[in-house]
């Protein structure tokens, strides 16, 4: 059986394709990245590194806000507590006090007799400083350094007392070095920085150079008991006008 072409079939055909094709162009997407077709290609470019494969660039992080200065202003610092006059005067007590024991000790047990007179200048150097501090109108407040300076002179002093003959007299003397440094260093590093009252601080500045005299006496002395020192030095004294006084003149 033969089939005979319509020409008006054809052409409704068309019209109905072109209806169609109109219709999808038209139509409202639901996905979010169809009205930004850009946007779409990059999402889809991005990894889960969150780097563009395509530009390898990183893509854009959230800002984070830098600390405020209150946190920063809480974070916890190291800082040196200040000394009152009254604990000031409790350390340079103890540390007399330590000198004039310690002293008495040498001056009856020292086998060398240039230690015996060194012993007896820290006696009376010392023991005028303790009075001349108490004229001062400061009461002393014991304090955790008072405390310290009086418990380590006190196992020297035992320690001193179980020794005898030319080991008393080194040992007497390696003592004194080391007490003279840690007291030149707290009057450096806390007692003269920390002192409030004008007399108390006069009383200190006084006593700094002649802390450094008793320091340098002593280092002099240990030289020639060892024997290392290459001149001749005069005797110690222990007049009342001394330099070397811990006191005020």
């Amino acid at each position: 059986m033969s089939f005979r072409f319509q020409p008006f079939l054809y052409v409704s055909a068309l019209s109905l394709v072109a209806l169609a094709c109109k219709s999808s162009d038209t139509a409202p997407s639901n996905s979010p990245n169809s009205a930004n077709p850009h946007r779409a290609a990059t999402s889809d470019s991005a990894d889960e590194s969150g780097v563009n494969s395509e530009t390898s660039a990183p893509l854009p992080q959230a800002s984070v806000p830098p600390p405020r200065v209150e946190d920063t202003a809480r974070a916890p610092q190291t800082v040196d507590a200040k000394l009152d006059d009254a604990q000031i005067a409790a350390i340079t007590d103890a540390a007399n006090s330590a000198e004039v024991e310690q002293g008495r000790l040498a001056r009856e047990k020292a086998k060398d007799p240039r230690v015996r007179d060194f012993a007896a200048m820290m006696v009376d150097h010392h023991g005028e400083a303790l009075r001349d501090r108490e004229k001062l109108n400061v009461e002393p407040s014991p304090n955790d350094d008072s405390k310290k300076m009086q418990e380590d002179a006190e196992h020297a002093l035992k320690s001193l007392k179980a020794k005898s003959g030319k080991d008393f007299d080194r040992a007497y003397l390696q003592l004194q070095i080391d007490e003279h440094r840690k007291v030149l260093r707290a009057l450096n590093d806390q007692l003269l920085p920390s002192a409030k009252d004008a007399k108390l601080e006069a009383y200190l500045k006084n006593i700094k150079p002649k802390v450094e005299s008793h320091l340098a006496q002593a280092e002099r002395l240990q030289e020639e008991l060892n024997g290392t020192s290459s001149l001749e030095r005069p005797a110690i004294s222990n007049t009342r006008g001394s330099s070397a006084k811990l006191s005020n003149p």
